[in-house]
């Protein structure tokens, strides 16, 4: 037989709900706690950042107008007048280093026996100098000959004849060659 509950309001077992709801509630507050200690933390710490930032702005401000400042000064400069004299200086310094006898000793290693140098003229450059020759032979095999050292020597470069005269054309009777090559006075000799 099922006996009836017969009382109004019959009994639930809330023990497990009111456990829960009181551990929650103390971890909420113990996180609260947590919370507010960051906070209060952190406020103090962005406060030392702020003032950070400020004085760094400051800094900021103080290095942009020197510079600036500085940025006018170098506008005053007459830069384009100053290249001209450098460039005319370091000319004239190139022009002073240029080793006359080194030269001569390069072209008489490279100059055959039966050729005769009769003008030079260098025209020094920034990274090699260009020297005019006017040469006399006596056969065309020598000034052949001459070119041909010219090519194979490293400090020399770009041989380019530009007038030759046969004897029949000349008036000493002998070939005459005027040409210009490159000089580069800097590079060693293998």
């Amino acid at each position: 037989m099922i006996t009836p509950n017969l009382a109004t309001r019959p009994f639930l077992n809330t023990r497990p709900v009111w456990l829960l709801t009181a551990i929650t509630g103390i971890l909420a507050l113990i996180l609260i706690g947590f919370n507010l200690r960051l906070f209060l933390v952190e406020n103090r710490t962005l406060g030392d950042e702020i003032s950070r930032r400020d004085e760094l702005d400051q800094r900021y401000r103080t290095v942009a107008s020197e510079v600036t400042l500085d940025v006018n000064e170098l506008r005053r400069v007459p830069w384009v007048s100053l290249k001209a004299r450098v460039d005319a200086t370091n000319l004239v310094l190139r022009e002073h280093n240029f080793s006359w006898l080194r030269m001569l000793d390069d072209i008489e290693r490279v100059m055959p026996y039966d050729v005769r140098l009769t003008k030079i003229g260098p025209s020094v450059g920034p990274e090699e100098v260009t020297l005019s020759l006017s040469v006399i032979a006596r056969n065309r095999d020598a000034m052949l000959q001459l070119l041909d050292r010219f090519i194979a020597d490293p400090r020399f470069d770009n041989p380019t004849p530009s007038t030759e005269r046969t004897p029949e054309e000349s008036a000493l009777g002998s070939y005459s060659l005027v040409m210009r090559v490159s000089y580069h006075p800097l590079e060693e000799t293998p």
